[in-house]
């Protein structure tokens, strides 16, 4: 499989591409493997590896990794922006092979930004905060990774590309937050924004499911539909967990405080501490 991978990176990048992509069994497969790896590795492997270790301090690390997230979020929103300055903000027109393959080269980096991002989930067991490790966050990251390998590997479409820009811009604002909070409490004066990114998130989730409509009724090439009703219960269930999130924690901030914020990666609470 990795080899498969390999050879359609090299094949984006060097026009060879030859479109359609991998078979439904193919792309289910390997996205099995992906998920399977992640959640052994991230419920049953690392916890009982750290279950009589001192958890890790990875300050620095973390500090890295933010700045690392908010420059490759900002890279495919370059890509996202300038796809759409050439073609339009939405698909007018069924896509040709030339479009499809340049569609397929710009969503790689959203692709491997996915899969980077199951790596929130291994700090936090590292740090010993299995209790972050909540249902919401392995659901969420599960669900976009399974997004990406469907869309790029068995359906690649640029139906999508403004749902990638909506996306990675707010990976930007989120890991910068997260990167501040990472610097120690001091920095908290710099966050006064977080819970704005609440109601950031909630836009975004109605912006996609805009999308999704016009993209499944109005557009001349439809998305097949067993990934249209998949993408809809996604977003939708994204955006009433967060609704839900957004009402019980900001509403009651007054009543009670608490020493962790959390604010959704496209609908998953991801929580992280103010000192890490």
């Amino acid at each position: 499989m990795s080899a498969r991978l390999y050879e359609r990176f090299v094949e984006s990048y060097d026009g060879s591409l030859s479109v359609p992509t991998w078979s439904f069994g193919e792309t289910s497969f390997g996205l099995g493997i992906v998920l399977a790896s992640y959640v052994v590795t991230v419920l049953k492997i690392l916890p009982y590896y750290m279950k009589k270790r001192n958890p890790y301090n990875l300050t620095r690390l973390l500090i890295y990794y933010n700045g690392f997230q908010v420059a490759f979020s900002a890279y495919a929103v370059f890509l996202y922006t300038r796809y759409m300055f050439k073609h339009g903000i939405i698909t007018t027109r069924c896509p040709k092979d030339d479009d499809l393959k340049t569609v397929i080269r710009e969503i790689w980096p959203y692709f491997i930004a996915k899969h980077i991002d199951l790596l929130d989930t291994v700090f936090f067991v590292l740090r010993k905060k299995q209790n972050q490790v909540t249902f919401l966050h392995v659901f969420h990251h599960t669900l976009m990774v399974t997004w990406t390998w469907f869309h790029l590997m068995y359906h690649p479409t640029d139906h999508f590309v403004v749902v990638g820009l909506i996306n990675s811009f707010v990976h930007v604002l989120m890991y910068a937050y997260y990167g501040l909070s990472s610097l120690g409490p001091e920095y908290a004066k710099f966050t006064w924004w977080k819970k704005h990114l609440t109601k950031i998130q909630l836009i975004q989730f109605i912006l996609v499911l805009l999308n999704l409509h016009y993209q499944q009724k109005l557009s001349p090439c439809p998305i097949p539909l067993f990934f249209h009703y998949f993408c809809l219960s996604s977003i939708s269930s994204f955006f009433f967990l967060f609704m839900n999130f957004y009402f019980k924690s900001y509403r009651s901030r007054s009543k009670k405080n608490t020493a962790t914020d959390m604010v959704g990666n496209f609908g998953c609470n991801i929580a992280t501490q103010k000192a890490n």
